[in-house]
Parts: C-alpha cells; sequence; structure tokens
C-alpha cells in the first residue's frame, strides 16, 4: 500500500487552504493509500483514519510561529524516507517535499501596499513581525529544490512567482476543486435573508473579504456608495460591528462566519475584490450555489469564471453597480453558467490528476536522499 504525508498546519474545513489539503486527503484515502497528515489541527472526520503526526506550534507570535515551522515539521515528520510521497503546503519544508503546492502571498500582498490583516492597536506589531517573515519566505523560495515538483493554484500565482523568484525546473497549474453543484432554492433565499435581517426585495452583493486591506473592502465600499437598491452584506474577520457610513441603509456586516452556505443564499452576487488572490476558493464555493462572482484581474479563478460565463472582470474604476444590477437581471443565465464552472472543476477531475500524479512520484526510482541533504543554505532560518 503506498504511503502519502501531507503537511499543513491546520487541515480541515479551517479556511480556504485547510479545506484543499483535507480534500486531497480523502482522495488519496480513497484510492487506497495509507495517509499520514502533519498538522496541528486536524479535522475530526479524519482523525482514526489517518496516522496524526502532531505539529507544535508555539502559542503567540506570528514570526515566531513562522521561523519555527521548518523545526517543528522536521520533528513531526521523523524520517521522511518511510513516505513514497510527500505532499506540502508550507514553504519552510518545500525542500522536504515531492510536491509543493504553492499559493504564496506575502511579497506579493507587500508589491501591492496590503500587507496587513489586523487593525487597531495590533497593527504595529503585526508590521514588525511581517518584515521578519518577508525575507525569510523570500529566501525558502530563493533556495528551490529542483527535485521538488511544484504545484500553482492558478496561472495568477505562477506569472507573480516568476516574477519575484524565476520558475523552478518542474511546475505545473493545478486549480483547487469545486465544491459539489448545490444551488440556492428561493426558500433557502428566503430563509438567510429572514435570519440576517436582509430585505427581501432588492440585490444583496456578498463579500467575505473582511476587514482585510488586501481583499479590497475599502474599494467596494466606495463604488457602492449612494447605490441603494444594491445591499452590500459583509463577512469575514474584523468586520463584526463593522459600519460603512457612507452605505447607511444599504449595508450589513456579519463578521466572521461558518455558515458560508447561508450568507451565499442571500447573495445575489458575490464580490471578490482583491489586489492580489492566489486563487479566491470563495468564488468556487459561490459558483456551486449558483451564486455568479464579480473579481478583479488578481485573483487567479477569474480566467476560469470568465471562461464559463459564471462571472464578470471588474477593474476597480468602471460602474461596480452595474455589473451586479446586469448579474441580477440574467439571474438565471448565470445560474446555468455557475455549473458549467462547477462541472469544469469538479472534485472527481481533480483527484484523478492528483492520484495519477502520486502514482507517477511513488513509482519512480528517484533517490529520496534530495528530501534531507538540500537547502542546507537555510540552516540560519531553522
Amino acid at each position: 500500500m503506498p504511503h502519502l504525508c501531507l503537511i499543513f498546519e491546520a487541515t480541515g474545513p479551517y479556511n480556504a487552504i485547510g479545506k484543499i489539503a483535507m480534500a486531497q486527503v480523502e482522495a488519496a484515502l480513497s484510492a487506497g493509500w495509507r495517509v499520514s497528515v502533519v498538522a496541528h489541527r486536524l479535522d475530526e472526520s479524519l482523525q482514526g483514519r489517518v496516522e496524526w503526526l502532531r505539529l507544535y506550534v508555539p502559542p503567540r507570535g506570528f514570526a515566531v510561529q513562522w521561523l519555527t515551522g521548518r523545526h517543528f515539521i522536521r520533528k513531526a515528520l521523523g524520517d521522511p524516507s518511510r513516505f513514497d510521497v510527500i505532499h506540502g503546503h508550507q514553504p519552510q519544508i518545500a525542500d522536504l517535499c515531492d510536491i509543493y503546492q504553492c499559493h504564496f502571498l506575502t511579497r506579493a500582498a507587500h508589491e501591492c501596499g496590503c500587507l496587513l490583516d489586523s487593525h487597531g492597536w495590533k497593527r504595529p506589531i503585526e508590521w514588525a513581525q511581517k518584515r521578519v517573515v518577508l525575507p525569510a519566505e523570500d529566501h525558502y523560495y530563493r533556495h528551490w529544490n529542483q527535485a521538488t515538483r511544484m504545484i500553482f493554484c492558478s496561472q495568477l500565482t505562477q506569472t507573480r512567482f516568476a516574477r519575484y523568484y524565476g520558475l523552478p525546473r518542474q511546475f505545473e497549474v493545478m486549480l483547487y476543486p469545486s465544491p459539489q453543484w448545490d444551488p440556492t432554492s428561493m426558500e433557502d433565499r428566503h430563509a438567510a435573508r429572514r435570519e440576517l435581517e436582509l430585505p427581501q426585495d432588492g440585490i444583496v452583493a456578498g463579500f467575505l473579504g473582511g476587514l482585510h486591506e488586501r481583499k479590497g473592502y475599502d474599494r467596494v465600499i466606495r463604488a457602492l456608495k449612494g447605490q441603494r437598491d444594491i445591499t452590500f452584506l459583509m463577512g469575514g474577520s474584523y468586520s463584526d460591528g463593522f459600519h460603512a457610513p457612507e452605505l447607511d441603509g444599504h449595508f450589513r456586516s456579519i463578521g466572521l462566519t461558518a455558515n458560508t452556505r447561508q450568507f451565499y443564499a442571500a447573495c445575489d452576487a458575490l464580490i471578490v475584490a482583491s489586489y492580489f488572490e492566489p486563487f479566491g476558493y470563495v468564488a468556487s464555493e459561490a459558483a456551486a450555489r449558483g451564486i455568479p462572482v464579480v473579481a478583479t484581474d488578481e485573483v487567479g479563478a477569474l480566467p476560469h469564471l470568465l471562461e464559463h460565463g459564471a462571472g464578470v472582470r471588474w477593474d476597480g474604476q468602471n460602474s461596480l453597480a452595474s455589473m451586479i444590477r446586469e448579474i441580477h437581471s440574467r439571474s438565471q443565465t448565470y445560474r446555468l453558467a455557475c455549473r458549467r464552472y462547477t462541472e469544469a472543476l469538479s472534485a472527481e477531475a481533480h483527484d484523478r490528476w492528483l492520484i495519477a500524479l502520486y502514482e507517477q512520484i511513488a513509482s519512480s526510482a528517484k533517490s529520496k536522499s534530495p528530501r534531507i541533504s538540500s537547502q542546507c543554505a537555510v540552516g540560519s532560518l531553522r
């Protein structure tokens, strides 16, 4: 029985990458692989079905957690030669992996002036920590193990990575799989709007980026100022209790929510206005519910939304309100397009591709030694 080790510190429905990592574990289990997972948090549904290699993460300090990540992952991993395939999602240990899945943010966020996520008194602390992490992340990506295969989550990510670091010898683009098609019904919509205290009539535009600068909430608020026929529904980190005076009377913020099913059901469109987004998994989640997406050029999912007609491009300058109204007026057309998008990015197609790649790597006769001896130049970061 071939043996996979997957590495991501929060493997489960905790965030977009955690959901993808969890789906990849499920794919390997379904294909008859033995699976070990290096993780600090592991979803309960996987516990008992995989070998959980428990990862220690220091309780405080993003910079401390990041800089010590390699040491603690190596400690949890043990002997890497016992695995047929190692699939990692964290750059600190990319050189130990057969496959590293790239969804980097820090350098790109810095370049677009959106490095910080927190608000208030925490911002100076976060700035200091990310200024430490930024060169460390650069170092890992510039000292690449050429035996490791890089998997980019979008063409956008590949292009940005090449601009900053050059391309590795072995790389491919593998889009994130979409959730299964599960369209919102009118009953779902009425119930969601009632529970979220939204008007039953009229247009609701959703946004799940919270108050992260990189997600572009500020330009959405500016674009919808005075557009009183469109209610802006905000969710995400730091947005609980947030008030946008510019949108008084047509704005609702619910904060961080785990009930994304209800959130999408309430919406006529989802806005992904990021200044940089490696893929934008929320776009696929919305499309799977039949909700079209308005996205910027810096969202990795945009070309695929446009290809299938499941979304529209917003350049941050033209009328966002007009786009949302047009989507609302053609809701059934967009609903069919969302289904095409969902089916094209199906989990089944993704899993077949991934398992074929695992089998190719497992059957190869390559030496295990690059996992251990490469990237000796990063010793100062361990």
